[in-house]
């Protein structure tokens, strides 16, 4: 697997690329290889049958989802586990509510027909009608130790993906990550192949809660550390990868990490600011809604991407 090229930045495009169609769906990820990108971030959750399934919210989100008479629904409240996979395929996600405030922030994404939420294997079988060099697909688990009944159990995730994953031939460029450290533990234990990207916020977000802090569960209940001390408990747990919210580091946490091994990847930056700021940094590779933005900004700045 290549995570990392001296003086490169890989480039991920975030649920495909969300700043120009709509999220995790099939046709947001052909776009990112049909423009030459090799990286890939999707996110995982289970449908009440357990089929993987590729979606970024616990629950259908309304301002994203429309039944199949074209109405974007109404209840906030549909857990993804509460449906079966054929039962999910009954909305499409082709579009986002422009005038909601999730759909204000991306006025530009185009809409699409007749999109459903893909599952992992259709993710696989498309990428293999690809034949793209330096082939990433970071799979992000979705998972809290704080909520009950969203998702299995982490020991029943890693067992409900772990054939498919070995039959996909894709083992080698697969980077699994997570915010709940508890799921990685699990792929420790049950795929050790499998590279890990351990996910970190020290903030809290809209969607996003802070996952470290002293004894958190998150973590593992992980006691007493240094913020500056991250890149080394990762190392400790035998993780690949760090990947930090792109406010919570300054250049000095890249260093360390890199001391200690670890590939960083960023998440999520969208501004060209942020994005060079982060290029300067040294960071390894960066998450973005916008790949084709960080694109012609590292061509503008002769900065090699891949």
């Amino acid at each position: 697997m290549i995570l990392s090229k001296p003086n490169h930045i890989k480039i991920y495009g975030h649920r495909g690329a969300r700043g120009d169609l709509p999220e995790n769906t099939l046709e947001s990820f052909k776009y990112l290889f049909d423009n030459n990108f090799s990286g890939l971030e999707v996110d995982i959750l289970f449908s009440k049958d357990s089929v993987p399934v590729i979606t970024h919210d616990f629950f259908l989100d309304r301002d994203q989802t429309k039944d199949l008479d074209g109405n974007w629904i109404e209840d906030e409240y549909m857990k993804i586990n509460s449906k079966t996979y054929k039962e999910l395929l009954n909305y499409d996600i082709g579009a986002v509510n422009k005038l909601s405030s999730y759909g204000r922030r991306f006025l530009n994404q185009k809409s699409l027909e007749n999109q459903r939420i893909p599952n992992l294997n259709k993710l696989f079988k498309l990428l293999k009608s690809y034949e793209t060099e330096d082939l990433i697909i970071n799979l992000e688990f979705k998972s809290s130790p704080l909520i009950s009944n969203l998702v299995p159990e982490p020991i029943e995730i890693v067992k409900l993906v772990k054939q498919e994953i070995e039959v996909s031939n894709l083992s080698d460029r697969i980077l699994v990550s997570s915010f709940d450290w508890r799921v990685l533990k699990e792929f420790k234990l049950q795929l050790p192949k499998i590279s890990r990207g351990y996910l970190s916020t020290q903030q809290e977000l809209k969607k996003t809660r802070k996952n470290i802090y002293e004894n958190s569960p998150w973590m593992g209940f992980i006691p007493f550390f240094n913020n500056s001390e991250i890149p080394e408990v990762i190392n400790n747990l035998g993780g690949i990868a760090w990947h930090p919210f792109y406010k919570d580091i300054k250049k000095k946490n890249i260093e360390e990490a890199h001391n200690h091994g670890l590939v960083v990847n960023t998440w999520t930056v969208n501004r060209e600011s942020d994005m060079m700021r982060m290029i300067e940094y040294g960071v390894d590779g960066i998450f973005t809604d916008y790949p084709l933005r960080l694109k012609e900004l590292c061509e503008k700045e002769n900065k090699k991407w891949f």
